[in-house]
């Protein structure tokens, strides 16, 4: 399979703005791929920073491992370890968006039927409301302008933190979100509730360790991403469900007091 191909020859003249407004992302993204050692860009003679062909292929395929949910030092240990073969990189690519294409066929279906009995009159039963909810997806997608949040919120020390623990929770944090889609209508003080505030608990105490201040970030980080929509549309729950889970915290908390 064809590696990356090596050449200095500036793709995008008008170099980092016209780079970072062409794949969708911030200067500021670009800056902190360039720190982290994921792309290298050469200076011109004036100093300024040109990418090339492989600085755009590296740039894609970093973008795309974000989106997998690869934290940016897992990626840069992949690049560091081996060339990264775009044409393997882009068959992922395809595969993701032909599974992701199927899941939205099917949830598209399930709309259409739905649609159909209520044109015809017809009650949806709770089975198929049930089944018509798990269509929406709950994983965290790491946007731009997400990841912009995060670099904001997040100090040097906090990122490198969560990259290390955020990986090794995830499948963890997915079944939380499953079960909290199944509880958050009812009372947060339930025994199932408190179980699930239990858990959350214990997954944000392994994410800070304890740290007040890393605490304090994630709770920034989930307000502020709540209030603006665009952002909350890339997070695995919404405001109601926060606030559901914050309750059910405390409720776990004041047992035995």
């Amino acid at each position: 399979m064809p590696r990356l191909r090596q050449s200095s020859k500036s793709q995008f003249p008008d170099g980092a703005a016209d780079v970072a407004r062409r794949f969708g992302i911030t200067i500021k993204t670009l800056r902190l791929y360039e720190n982290a050692g994921l792309i290298r860009p050469v200076r011109d003679g004036h100093g300024w920073r040109t990418y090339g062909q492989t600085e755009c292929e590296r740039l894609h395929v970093v973008l795309l491992l974000r989106r997998f949910g690869l934290t940016i030092s897992r990626i840069g240990e992949l690049l560091e370890s081996r060339s990264p073969d775009l044409t393997a990189v882009i068959d992922l690519q395809e595969r993701a968006l032909r599974d992701q294409r199927g899941r939205i066929d099917e949830a598209l279906t399930l709309i259409r039927r739905a649609r159909g009995r209520l044109l015809a009159g017809e009650a949806i039963d709770p089975a198929a409301l049930a089944e018509l909810a798990r269509a929406e997806p709950l994983r965290m997608r790491w946007t731009p302008a997400l990841e912009k949040l995060a670099t904001e919120t997040f100090t040097p020390d906090q990122q490198r933190r969560l990259a290390r623990i955020a990986p090794a929770i995830e499948i963890e944090w997915n079944a939380l979100y499953h079960e909290l889609d199944e509880l958050s209508g009812g009372a947060p003080d339930t025994p199932r509730a408190r179980a699930l505030g239990r858990k959350a608990a214990a997954l944000i105490a392994r994410m800070t360790g304890g740290d007040d201040a890393m605490r304090g970030a994630l709770t920034r980080f989930w307000r502020d991403g709540f209030a603006d929509p665009a952002l909350s549309a890339s997070l695995p729950m919404d405001a109601a469900r926060w606030r559901f889970l914050g309750a059910a915290m405390a409720a776990a908390a004041g047992e035995g007091q």
